[in-house]
């Protein structure tokens, strides 16, 4: 048996096991319908959205959340900036000194943050945000939260309220992840980079509402935005790990190493993708960067921890999906080409008919399954993702050559 086959039987695995996942999912899944907003003061929380460089998105974001948060009294916003902005061009408006004119900052419930040091990332931000918003606390750790949001977050309408729920339901839980779909500038988006969205919504829906409600052995995560995280657990592990650009794949690590549930929201945050092929794969290849050092991870986390089985098991997990993501875009596109060098023409149908289905059921069937009325007109676009599936792959290898995060651009 030669690798052309060996790819498309692994398609074809791949395909009979996600049917069989998503009817599992189906069965257990069962989304929160009923959602109350009275009011519970036992608890408070804080919403976190670290800005760097973010004058073209944040007004808006804020303007949503203000429109959400309504009549929730219980939970303030608080944007943080960094003073390392104004050390990189000193005639450049800094988002801090942009967010000092915006009048939203006069209601009580909307905070401006400037971390101070002109050096760290993101991670750093949000520790120095939670250091700060802690210093005037009133209630104990454990009924204090913090949500994370990124500079272009745009929640669902009922975030809260089913966050509310959620905490009071599971007795105060430490975990609990609002998942992303990326189509908030789908429409505005060209071919390839509209099956780049319905990728990456895939990919979270798929790793996190879907495995989550499957089984504790399958691949799921946590992510930097949507993340809920009550006080005291964020502060016993130090805060968010900086050592790694990607915060929220260390984070993920350690939850799974300390055997930690992730309970997840069925509202979803709606996020923007990039809208450039270029800004996709440097993105991608930031991602990759932390993913792909996921022994390194373990090993940090080892200093501190004792390792068990679970982590383990993410270790594994990781390995295999960093595999994937580098080298399977290449074993597909050798599956039209291997038939098309030898003439092999039923072949290379065999090849196209296992692809179109390949990925209709392991991306576009993940959209469907969570929210068939809301996602089903994706389909339309189903070539696109086709197309993008391709692409993916060129973010991992583009990581070899990065030695620096770069921001993603907005």
């Amino acid at each position: 048996m030669n690798l052309f086959y060996i790819i498309v039987f692994i398609e074809l695995l791949t395909i009979f096991f996600n049917l069989l996942k998503f009817l599992v999912c189906k069965i257990k899944y069962k989304p929160n319908s009923e959602l109350s907003n009275s009011q519970c003061n036992k608890f408070h929380i804080n919403v976190l959205i670290p800005c760097y460089k973010e004058i073209n998105v944040i007004k808006k974001t804020l303007e949503h959340f203000k429109k959400i948060i309504t009549g929730i009294e219980n939970i303030d916003i608080y944007i943080i900036t960094t003073e390392k902005e104004k050390t990189e061009n000193i005639s450049v408006q800094t988002t801090y000194e942009y967010l000092l004119g915006l009048e939203i900052f006069n209601e009580p419930h909307f905070h401006i943050l400037n971390y101070p040091k002109i050096s760290g990332i993101m991670a750093d931000q949000l520790n120095y945000g939670i250091l700060e918003i802690l210093k005037e606390r009133t209630l104990s750790t454990d009924k204090i939260y913090f949500s994370v949001y990124n500079a272009d977050s745009h929640p669902d309408n009922s975030t809260f309220i089913e966050l509310s729920n959620k905490i009071k339901q599971n007795h105060f839980p430490k975990i609990i992840q609002q998942y992303s779909n990326y189509f908030l500038n789908y429409y505005s988006q060209n071919f390839i980079m509209k099956g780049f969205s319905i990728y990456q919504t895939a990919f979270e829906f798929r790793n996190g509402l879907i495995n989550t409600n499957v089984s504790p052995l399958l691949y799921s995560h946590v992510v930097g935005h949507g993340l809920t995280i009550r006080a005291d657990y964020i502060t016993s592990i130090n805060g968010f790990n900086s050592n790694f650009w990607c915060e929220d794949i260390y984070l993920t690590g350690l939850i799974h190493n300390s055997s930690e549930k992730i309970l997840s929201l069925s509202s979803l945050d709606n996020a923007e993708n990039p809208d450039k092929l270029k800004v996709q794969i440097i993105q991608n290849a930031v991602w990759f960067k932390t993913s792909s050092h996921h022994l390194s991870i373990l090993k940090d986390i080892k200093k501190h921890y004792k390792i068990s089985l679970n982590g383990f098991i993410w270790l594994c997990h990781e390995l295999r999906a960093s595999i994937i993501w580098m080298l399977m875009p290449m074993f597909l596109i050798y599956t039209f080409i291997y038939p098309i060098m030898t003439r092999n023409y039923i072949s290379l149908s065999l090849a196209m008919c296992t692809y179109l289905i390949f990925v209709f059921t392991n991306y576009l069937l993940n959209l469907i399954v969570i929210n068939r009325k809301r996602f089903f007109k994706y389909i339309k676009d189903y070539f696109s993702i086709c197309l993008a599936v391709l692409f993916t792959g060129i973010g991992p290898l583009y990581s070899l050559f990065l030695k620096e995060k770069i921001k993603t651009e907005r």
